[in-house]
């Protein structure tokens, strides 16, 4: 799948979703391209205006341009680790024969429903007056709930338990990377 294809996708899921994840479900999409034509860019993004934003709408901008580099370079990594932490905790729920299968399917449903999240926390980041564009960002379950039975091959009719299992663990998984996270950061002294 080429870098339009993945980008179709992931806009056309934020406006017809089932359609769109039954059309995704019926085509092979590899963990490489998807992490080389969709998280990397969209994650380098978020990284750009994390920094541009702090840059532009700080007043002391030269006493804090190492807070700068190491936040941003902290949102790429943490971002990046979180996506393939989060699709490694779905595929534990993923009903295909094979790992490598369940963990493909995974990150497939990990990556397109983290898009509106990273659109929106770049808008946020870039423009910090407009930061309550980050709850939209909670789209991201809306489309991770609708790719659980096409993409997960999970019943329909469990899909709303497996769902609650996956954000009680997805959330788990986030507040746990937010506390490493500010621990981190407090051992820089930031």
């Amino acid at each position: 799948m080429n870098s339009y294809q993945i980008y179709r996708h992931a806009f056309r899921l934020l406006f017809a979703t089932n359609s769109e994840w039954e059309s995704i479900h019926n085509k092979e999409v590899g963990t490489k391209s998807l992490l080389f034509h969709l998280i990397l860019p969209m994650v380098l993004l978020l990284t750009i205006c994390n920094f541009l934003g702090y840059r532009f709408f700080d007043t002391k901008v030269s006493l804090h341009l190492q807070m700068h580099i190491f936040t941003s370079v902290s949102t790429f990594i943490f971002s990046i680790l979180t996506i393939f932490l989060s699709a490694y905790l779905l595929s534990f729920f993923a009903v295909w024969p094979t790992k490598s299968k369940r963990f493909q399917k995974a990150f497939t449903l990990t990556a397109f429903s983290f898009f509106p999240g990273l659109i929106f926390n770049s808008l946020a980041f870039l423009l910090p007056n407009l930061n309550y564009l980050t709850i939209l960002g909670l789209f991201s379950f809306y489309i991770l709930y609708h790719g659980i039975t096409p993409i997960l091959n999970i019943p329909s009719e469990k899909k709303s338990g497996y769902f609650t299992f996956i954000l009680i663990g997805l959330l788990s998984l986030y507040a746990a990377m937010g506390a490493f996270f500010i621990g981190f950061t407090s051992l820089f002294g930031f």
